[in-house]
């Protein structure tokens, strides 16, 4: 009889401390990866006009470099015309997570730089200031508009008759513009009417709607966002094609 008890006991304990591990593998599994941190490396400064510069962004995830990004695009534009004239780049892996883009600005002045980042399922996008030329160094944004970064998420194919899933990252002084309301305001290029889809956040600063669009061609989508209590507010606009 005492050595049954014996293996009773030592069966339970062994089922305790089994289940024990097992409980903490499976919380370890079901921890969110940590955002990835994007550092926009800028060279001595001011940048030369007319002629192709390098611009690189080191990319890591829990301190350990990120080789293998969804994608690294920087989007520019000179900081008096807006955000709305802005160009979008793909950069390319160069090596241990730096990403790589040659760039030509094409006159002096300030510009605005914006490393659009996603790994996996995360997106971040910091933001830098860059002195080309013989433009005033240190000059500030004079737009309020110019404090937003609005990234409206076109690198899926939005296919005609299938429900199609916007997605804007939007941030405010670097920061995720979060408990905004944010609505996608959808017209055909071709003509029709304008329709509008309010947006959720899923994420600090991630707002999402679903649309279905009826017909192939190019639309194009206004996201309109603001927080009242804050006089918050501001748009943008871009176009998107539409496939068969």
């Amino acid at each position: 009889m005492k050595n049954a008890a014996i293996l009773v006991t030592a069966l339970i304990l062994t089922i305790f401390i089994t289940a024990c591990a097992d409980s903490e593998n499976s919380g370890s599994e079901d921890q969110a990866p940590p955002i990835p941190e994007v550092e926009v490396l800028l060279e001595q400064q001011p940048y030369p006009v007319n002629e192709p510069v390098d611009i690189r962004a080191e990319v890591t995830q829990g301190e350990e470099p990120v080789t293998d990004a969804s994608y690294v695009k920087f989007e520019i534009w000179n900081t008096e015309e807006g955000q709305d004239n802005s160009v979008t780049k793909e950069a390319e892996h160069t090596e241990d997570g730096i990403y790589e883009l040659s760039y030509t600005f094409e006159q002096d002045g300030s510009y605005q730089v914006i490393a659009h980042t996603q790994v996996d399922d995360l997106h971040t996008m910091p933001q830098k200031e860059v002195q080309v030329g013989h433009g005033q160094e240190g000059q500030a944004m004079d737009m309020e508009s110019s404090k937003f970064m609005v990234h409206l998420m076109t690198e899926e194919t939005f296919a005609a008759g299938n429900e199609s899933m916007l997605t804007a990252h939007i941030n405010h002084m670097e920061e995720p513009f979060t408990e905004g309301k944010v609505k996608y305001l959808i017209t055909p290029e071709a003509g029709g009417d304008e329709t509008e889809v309010t947006a959720e956040e899923k994420q600090p600063g991630e707002y999402q709607g679903s649309y279905t669009f009826e017909e192939a061609g190019n639309y194009t989508v206004t996201v309109v966002y603001e927080q009242e209590e804050k006089d918050l507010q501001g748009k943008k606009q871009q176009t998107i094609e539409v496939i068969e």
